[in-house]
């Protein structure tokens, strides 16, 4: 009798054994879950407080949809009355429209960490000359700080001015980089001579074709890119596009394009003193906030597509060609550590905005993660010491 006891018994316990092996797995589990969470996220999230680590966030972004610069002879268009005149934003309401739902997304993704009101030692906001960068930049803006009920100055209007500041254009050294700089023009000069090399280049054929269709001379990929341009800018509009273009406006035609928006940085040279002035002021803003010397939590710069060209090159991202559509934003994010060494850089890109869409960038050679200091030393070969100094012939 006391045998079968002792086998039930044993037959009970066995269960009872299994049950807690399995919670321990169970836990292991979960603790094991855990931990890698905390390490995926550890530099994202405040180990002081559980909050983001987000500090500063600074954005370069293309203005919105325009009209055509200029056009050719022969366009059958050359005479159409664009809303605004050449180079401004066609169909306002449509490029204002898709910068202030920019300045919305921004403000939904960081409004936590800029503030959802505009507060001058909070954000500074930088243009290009042009108008439409300046408009961009108001109707983002727009958006991303609307008023408050007492800044509300007319009933109804809900809206408030916020400064856009800009420097002109031939005096411009840090966007559009258009002050004379004679070495920068020796090095582009040479560029073309070695693009005819590369392959992909254009043909003879290919260039003579498309000046007799045009009425112009198309010698170079600079001027197929503004063709591109052109006839893309009509067919957005709802412009019928001659006969010929069929055979040449064409994915080959914007990859010509885009090869022409690299050219400008196609060596360490040009990525120096053409990307390179606003990316040092970008690492010297990331820099002073995380030696408490700066307490703007937002730059933002209005500009053009061959300036995120010229930026996301000089980086280091030159393994493909890139032609940003309107509204591409490009968003350094600094993310503070308990160690300020261990600072880290997280570098995002917004190129589509209809629907709105983004993604994380690895910085080229920075590794994971991309710590500030690491920058600072990887991008020392492409940061002017002496822009006007370097810019000069000797």
């Amino acid at each position: 009798m006391s045998e079968h006891i002792r086998q039930r018994s044993s037959r009970n316990r066995q269960p009872n054994t299994m049950s807690i092996r399995v919670t321990v797995l169970v836990l292991v589990i979960v603790i094991g879950s855990i931990l890698f969470a905390y390490a995926a996220f550890a530099s994202t999230v405040d180990p002081t407080d559980g909050q983001t680590s987000l500090r500063q966030v600074i954005f370069v972004f293309r203005h919105g949809d325009r009209t055509p610069t200029s056009t050719y002879p022969n366009d059958p268009y050359r005479d159409y009355n664009w809303q605004g005149g050449w180079g401004f934003l066609t169909k306002v309401s449509k490029s204002m429209l898709r910068m202030y739902n920019v300045g919305q997304w921004i403000r939904n993704e960081y409004g936590s960490t800029i503030g959802n009101k505009y507060e001058s030692d909070l954000s500074l906001i930088e243009s290009s000359y042009a108008d439409r960068c300046i408009m961009s930049a108001q109707a983002l803006l727009a958006a991303l700080y609307p008023p408050t009920t007492e800044e509300i100055f007319v009933p109804g209007l809900i809206w408030r001015p916020v400064p856009v500041h800009s420097t002109p254009r031939h005096l411009d050294k840090i966007i559009v980089v258009k002050y004379p700089c004679p070495r920068l023009e020796r090095a582009l000069n040479e560029a073309y001579v070695n693009e005819s090399t590369r392959p992909g280049t254009p043909s003879a054929k290919y260039y003579e074709e498309l000046s007799k269709y045009t009425g112009e001379n198309i010698s170079t990929i600079t001027d197929v890119e503004f063709l591109y341009n052109t006839l893309e800018i009509e067919e957005r509009n709802g412009l019928k596009l001659p006969e010929w273009t069929s055979k040449y406006y064409n994915w080959q035609m914007r990859e010509i394009a885009a090869r022409s928006l690299a050219i400008f940085t196609s060596n360490t040279l040009q990525q120096r003193l053409r990307g390179g002035p606003l990316l040092k002021e970008i690492l010297k803003h990331l820099q002073a906030f995380n030696d408490g010397q700066d307490t703007r939590r937002a730059y933002l710069y209005s500009a053009h597509d061959i300036n995120l060209v010229n930026l996301l090159r000089t980086m280091g991202f030159t393994d493909e060609y890139l032609k940003p559509d309107y509204g591409s934003t490009i968003i350094f994010e600094l993310h503070a550590a308990s160690n300020s060494a261990n600072t880290e850089i997280k570098l995002r890109y917004l190129n589509n905005t209809e629907p709105i869409a983004s993604h994380y960038m690895s910085i080229p050679k920075c590794g994971t993660p991309c710590l500030l200091k690491t920058l600072t030393k990887l991008w020392e070969n492409v940061l002017p010491n002496d822009w006007d100094t370097e810019c000069l012939l000797t």
